[in-house]
């Protein structure tokens, strides 16, 4: 019965290993009883590939359930891996939430703050306002009362240093042809604005 050779090329190409893989597993022993020389290439008959493809497969088999396990581990270790970074970004996001928060209270806060400030400077201004407007009156008073003092007739009244005497009662015996009881009731007159004058200066003296 004739039997098939194989090269070591065709069972490599029909097992989906490579060369090398095939030449280091053939021992000494294995080239002696599979293989035959022809020429400068080896051929191994199909007792030796059947003794190949065995020796791959259960090779394959313990690479596969090897890579299997490692990725399980992998996947177990990315599964971890994940969690922790998802534990990481809830961390992170709360801290960003927490300091957002507390950014918008700083906010308010200070807005707060900056309108109290601001009621407080429109009283102080109002009540500068109120200040300024009560001089400007107690001026316009006072000049009015000076001017009234300048256009009171001089010989019936003179005013110093808030003092007053009267000398309508030196003039009053010069002028006879003014009744008594006329002459009387000027002099009150007089006496009368004098003495408002005098509480306007004596006012102005204590506000300044």
């Amino acid at each position: 019965m004739k039997t098939n050779y194989y090269t070591i090329k065709q069972i490599a190409d029909e097992l989906g290993v490579t060369k090398p893989a095939i030449t280091k597993y053939m021992s000494k022993s294995f080239r002696s009883k599979y293989t035959k020389k022809q020429g400068n290439r080896i051929l191994i008959d199909e007792d030796g590939f059947a003794d190949i493809r065995q020796h791959f497969a259960d090779s394959s088999h313990v690479k596969t359930q090897t890579n299997r396990k490692v990725n399980d581990n992998l996947s177990q270790s990315n599964r971890k891996l994940f969690d922790n970074v998802n534990d990481d970004n809830r961390i992170a996001d709360q801290a960003y939430q927490d300091t957002l928060k507390a950014k918008d209270e700083t906010i308010e806060l200070l807005k707060k703050q900056l309108a109290t400030k601001d009621e407080q400077l429109a009283s102080m201004h109002k009540l500068m306002d109120q200040n300024q407007q009560l001089l400007l009156n107690t001026q316009a008073e006072n000049q009015r009362l000076l001017s009234l003092q300048e256009s009171s007739p001089k010989g019936s009244q003179n005013v110093q240093d808030g003092d007053f005497t009267d000398d309508s009662t030196k003039s009053s015996t010069q002028d006879k042809k003014t009744p008594p009881e006329s002459s009387q009731k000027q002099s009150r007159d007089d006496q009368d604005i004098i003495n408002r004058l005098n509480k306007k200066k004596h006012w102005w003296n204590r506000l300044f």
